[in-house]
C-alpha cells in the first residue's frame, strides 16, 4: 500500500512540474508581434517586445486604476431658497465651500437688534425726588452757613445730579436710535457663530463709544467753567457782595479757600470734607461720608461719591441734625436710602464723576437674533462644491476605454523599444 501511494504521490508531482514547465515554456515563446519569420533575431525580438509589452501593460494600468480609485470628483450643486435647517445643515457638511447669496443686501440693525440698559439706582432714587430737594434747600437761604455745609446749596447738587440722570439716558436713548438706524452690509449668509462674533465685535465698540462721546462734551463743560474762572452763584469759588445802597461798579471778591492749603482762585480742584456745621462756624458736627465740597457745584458732584446714599443711619443723621440745627429749615421726611444688596459694577466708593462718565449704566441688555436676520437676508439659494469617490461603473468605463488605447500605442512602441535597446547593446 505504501508503495502504491509513493507511486501516486510521484506521478502527482511529476504532472505538476510537467504543467508548470508547460506554461513557462509558453510564456517565454510567447510572441503576439508573430510575423511567421523563420529568423531566430526576428522572432527573439518579437518575444522580448512582448514580453515589454505585458510588463507595461500591466504597470500602466495598475496605474492607472490607483489614480481612478483614490482620485476624487469634483460635484457643484445648488439650492433654491434653503431654510435656516437646511442651511444649517449644509454648514456643517460644507462648511468651506458653502456659499449662500441674500435677497436683501443691506439690512437694518432695528431689524434682529434690541438695547436697553439698566441704570444706577440713584437715577430712580428719593435723593433725585422733589422731596429730597426740598429737604436741602429749606427756604433757600444758606448765607449764614460754610461753604460745606449741604443744606441750601446741596439741593443744586442734588438737582443737577437728576438732570444728569435724565440727559443720560437721553443721551443713551438716541444714540441707541441712531444705532438701530444704521445696515448691516453683507452679500452673503454668515453662520450663526461667525455672524455673533462680528456683532460682539460692533456691539462693543458701541458700548464703548456712546459713553466716550458724552463724558467728552462733559469734560468740555468743564474746561470751559474751570478755565474761564466762572463765578458760582453758590459761592463756592468766589466771595462777593455788594451793599443796597452801593453805586460802585465794581464788585468786591476774596477767593474761597475750601481748606488752608488751596485756593479756588488759584485750582479748581480744591475740596473739603462736607456735612452739617454750626451757623456761622467751621466746627463741623455731622460728616458726610463721601461727601466732598469744591469749587463748583459740578466739581462738588463728581469729586464725591454714594457712600452715605447707601447707608440709612446716615440719612437719618443728616435730617435730624440737619432740622436740629435750624429752626426755619423744612421738616424731615422719611427718605429711603439706597439698596446696598442690589447688584452694582460700581462700588459705594467710586466717584459720582466714574458713574457719570459710564452714563450711569449698570448693565447692558443687548438681544441679537440670528433667526431674524437669516429671514430678512432670504437667501435666494445656495451653492457648494463636495468631493465624490468614483463608482464601480465610472471606474470600469474609464478602464475600459484606456484598455484601447493603451493595447495600441503599446503594440506600437514595444517593437521598436527592444530594437533600439539591442542595438545599443550590440554597439557597445
Amino acid at each position: 500500500m505504501h508503495c502504491l501511494y509513493t507511486l501516486e504521490n510521484c506521478q502527482r508531482n511529476f504532472l505538476r512540474k510537467f504543467q508548470l514547465n508547460q506554461i513557462r515554456q509558453k510564456v517565454l515563446t510567447l510572441n503576439i508581434f508573430d510575423s511567421a519569420s523563420m529568423k531566430i533575431d526576428i522572432i527573439r525580438l518579437e518575444r522580448f517586445a512582448t514580453r515589454l509589452y505585458f510588463i507595461l501593460f500591466f504597470c500602466t494600468l495598475s496605474i492607472q486604476i490607483l489614480y481612478i480609485v483614490i482620485s476624487k470628483d469634483i460635484v457643484s450643486v445648488s439650492e433654491s431658497m434653503p431654510s435656516q435647517a437646511r442651511y444649517e445643515e449644509l454648514q456643517i457638511l460644507h462648511a468651506n465651500t458653502l456659499q449662500c447669496t441674500c435677497t436683501h443686501v443691506a439690512i437694518p440693525y432695528k431689524k434682529f437688534i434690541t438695547i436697553d440698559a439698566n441704570f444706577h439706582q440713584v437715577c430712580s432714587s428719593d435723593f433725585v425726588q422733589d422731596v429730597w430737594l426740598d429737604f436741602l434747600f429749606g427756604i433757600g437761604f444758606w448765607a449764614y452757613q460754610i461753604t460745606s455745609d449741604i443744606r441750601g446749596r446741596g439741593s443744586a447738587y442734588f438737582q443737577l445730579l437728576s438732570e444728569l440722570c435724565i440727559l443720560s439716558q437721553i443721551t443713551f436713548n438716541n444714540a441707541v436710535d441712531q444705532f438701530l438706524e444704521k445696515s448691516y452690509v453683507s452679500a452673503q449668509v454668515k453662520s450663526q457663530s461667525q455672524f455673533l462674533s462680528q456683532m460682539d465685535i460692533i456691539l462693543e465698540q458701541f458700548k464703548i463709544t456712546t459713553p466716550y462721546r458724552f463724558s467728552r462734551a462733559l469734560q468740555l463743560v468743564r474746561d470751559i467753567t474751570n478755565g474761564n474762572s466762572f463765578i458760582s452763584a453758590y459761592v463756592l469759588n468766589w466771595n462777593w457782595w455788594v451793599t443796597d445802597n452801593s453805586s460802585n461798579a465794581t464788585v468786591p471778591m476774596r477767593a474761597v479757600s475750601p481748606n488752608k492749603f488751596c485756593s479756588c482762585g488759584k485750582r479748581s480742584d480744591c475740596i473739603n470734607s462736607g456735612g452739617i456745621y454750626r451757623v456761622f462756624t467751621d466746627q463741623q458736627i455731622f460728616d458726610m461720608p463721601g461727601f466732598h465740597v469744591g469749587c463748583s457745584a459740578i466739581e462738588t458732584l463728581f469729586r464725591s461719591t454714594f457712600e452715605c446714599l447707601y447707608n440709612q443711619t446716615c440719612i437719618d443723621m443728616l435730617q435730624k441734625f440737619g432740622v436740629e440745627n435750624v429752626v426755619y429749615f423744612n421738616a424731615s421726611r422719611y427718605i429711603i436710602a439706597m439698596n446696598p444688596r442690589l447688584p452694582s459694577r460700581f462700588l459705594s466708593t467710586t466717584t459720582i464723576l466714574t458713574i457719570v462718565k459710564a452714563l450711569f449704566i449698570e448693565q447692558w441688555k443687548i438681544n441679537v437674533s440670528y433667526s431674524i436676520f437669516y429671514e430678512q437676508c432670504a437667501p435666494a439659494y445656495c451653492a457648494y462644491i463636495f468631493e465624490k469617490r468614483h463608482d464601480f461603473i465610472f471606474i470600469f468605463t474609464k478602464l475600459l476605454g484606456t484598455y484601447g488605447g493603451l493595447t495600441v500605442a503599446l503594440r506600437f512602441i514595444s517593437p521598436y523599444m527592444i530594437y533600439i535597446v539591442l542595438k545599443i547593446k550590440e554597439h557597445y
